[in-house]
This record gives structure tokens, C-alpha cells and sequence, in this order.
């Protein structure tokens, strides 16, 4: 994803702070802690913030998904072939899929993308799946799933995935707020093997549901400091810590989730660390 230009992806990305602002500060005064205020979910309509769009990461909803427990690939069907004897198919074309296609309805053709692992633990968090076009199941024949492709954004191919389709659900847009559990983690990983990226392109977050997270959460990036030498005394040194941005958890996965970068101070890259805007805010204001 790239960054839009022009006013409106301005005004939202303040909205983000607006709300968050709003949200966090009221508790601070009371209780001098700075968690999220219960107000958030009781304030009339009219009174409220306005939600932020996702039209800027939908498309990577669409196209990106995850396999929570890789080892289950081995179960899901796969395209084993195609009518005249073609290795690699597109829109019209008819397929055959090895394996249980529930359902009736349209199906979607998947191809393995990265495996993500707990940078600390190397625990398994997911496997990656991109969507690669879409098919109707016409009948089962045998062991076999017979499917006409009706989109495709590539060639199909042998050995694809195939899947129902995610149920995503109809919520197009969040009203921000702050985790009401204590989360610290790290980028796990960018969209496209790219290094670095900035504000409106989209993360993968090495916490999930099991943590707490869920849609419209917001946390703070924070990026650790450079390890530099003192010039006079040429002991090594690190320099503080600074915050970087901040990313609201837009699809939650049971151990990682996606998010989408909505402020950036800094370029950030893989194993910028995570955590509640409450404790950076909180340190900040010390």
C-alpha cells in the first residue's frame, strides 16, 4: 500500500489523535493514571468522534489473510488441475480441487505467502495466505471439487489453496481506543518484504486475540534508541527510547493481527516495539 495524498487522509489521521486524546486524558485528571475513560462507549452520537474509514487498507483485507495453525495446510484442498490439460488457469476456465470444498457458495484461490514466528519464543503465529481470484463450485465428482473461475488478480495454478471465503465482516470503519490490557510486543513483519514504511500502509503485530487485542485498538510505536560510543570516554552508551507513531489493530488473528500505520514521526521497520498509548503518553508526561 502506498501513502494517499490530499486533505482527507490528513483529517482522519487527526481524528486518531483527537480521539485518543480524548479518551485517555479524562481518566488522567481524575486518578493522575493515564488508562482508557469508560466514557468512550457511553457519550451521545452527536457528541462523538468520528470514526476513521478503512478505505485505505481495505484492498490488503481482501487479498491478505492468515492460517493461524500452519500445520493445518496440509488438510485444506488445493487445485490439482484444469480442462485441457493446463497447468495454470484465469477467469472462465474450469478447475479441480483435491480435497473438502464446504459450502456452495464462491470459494477463494490462495498462495502460501510468510510464515510468521514469535521473534522471541519462535512460536508459530501464522501462516500467511494472498488471495490470488475466486471461483464457483459447480459439483463434486468423487474425490474431486469441480470450480469455474469467475476473478482472478493472476494465473491460477496447480497446487493453489482453496478456501471459503474469509467472512471479513461489514464494518468499514472504527472509532479508535486504547487496549484495556496491558500489550507490549513488535512489528513482526511489512507488507512486500519492503524495510521501511510510513503512515496508511499496513503491519503485521505479533499480538492477537489471546492478548487482548481487537479491532480499533490503538498502540503506540516505540523505537528503541541507537547504541552509540561516548567521545570521551568511549564506553558504550544507548540513546533513549523515542515514539515513532502510533497503528490501529484492524484484523485480529487469535495470535498475531493487522494494522494500519495512522501517524508516523519516523520510518518504521520490523521489531519497532508495540504497546498501550496509556504507559508512552504516561512517560512522556513525566
Amino acid at each position: 500500500m502506498r501513502q494517499r495524498s490530499g486533505g482527507r487522509g490528513r483529517r482522519f489521521g487527526s481524528g486518531l489523535v483527537l480521539a485518543l486524546a480524548m479518551v485517555l486524558a479524562t481518566d488522567a485528571q481524575s486518578r493522575g493514571v493515564i488508562k482508557p475513560s469508560p466514557e468512550m462507549r457511553t457519550i451521545p452520537h452527536r457528541e462523538a468522534v468520528a470514526p476513521i474509514p478503512l478505505e485505505n487498507i481495505r484492498h490488503f483485507l481482501r487479498v491478505h489473510r492468515v492460517v493461524d495453525d500452519p500445520e493445518a495446510l496440509e488438510g485444506l484442498a488445493y487445485v490439482v488441475g484444469g480442462d485441457d490439460r493446463r497447468l495454470m488457469s484465469s477467469m472462465g476456465d474450469r478447475l479441480y480441487a483435491r480435497g473438502n470444498v464446504p459450502g456452495n457458495g464462491r470459494v477463494g484461490f490462495y498462495r502460501e505467502g510468510e510464515r510468521f514466528l514469535d521473534p522471541t519464543s519462535g512460536e508459530p503465529l501464522g501462516l500467511e495466505l494472498k488471495s490470488v481470484g475466486q471461483a464457483r463450485r459447480e459439483s463434486r465428482r468423487g474425490e474431486m471439487t469441480v470450480l469455474e473461475v469467475i476473478s482472478s488478480s493472476q494465473e491460477v495454478r496447480s497446487g493453489d489453496i482453496v478456501l471459503p471465503l474469509e467472512n471479513t465482516g461489514l464494518v468499514t470503519e472504527f472509532v479508535p481506543r486504547a487496549p484495556e490490557r496491558e500489550i507490549e510486543g513488535t512489528i513482526l513483519a511489512l507488507p512486500g518484504g519492503m524495510q521501511f514504511i510510513g503512515r496508511l500502509q499496513a503491519v503485521a503485530l505479533d499480538r492477537g486475540r489471546r492478548d487482548g487485542l481487537e479491532a480499533g485498538h490503538v498502540l503506540m510505536v516505540e523505537q528503541r534508541g541507537e547504541r552509540v560510543k561516548d567521545p570521551r570516554t568511549g564506553e558504550p552508551l544507548r540513546l533513549p527510547d523515542e515514539d515513532a507513531g502510533l497503528i490501529m489493530v484492524v484484523k485480529p488473528y487469535r495470535k498475531m493481527s493487522y494494522g494500519l500505520v495512522m501517524e508516523a514521526s519516523r520510518s518504521l521497520s520490523v521489531g519497532d516495539r508495540i504497546r498501550n498509548p496509556r504507559r508512552a503518553l504516561g512517560a512522556a508526561r513525566r
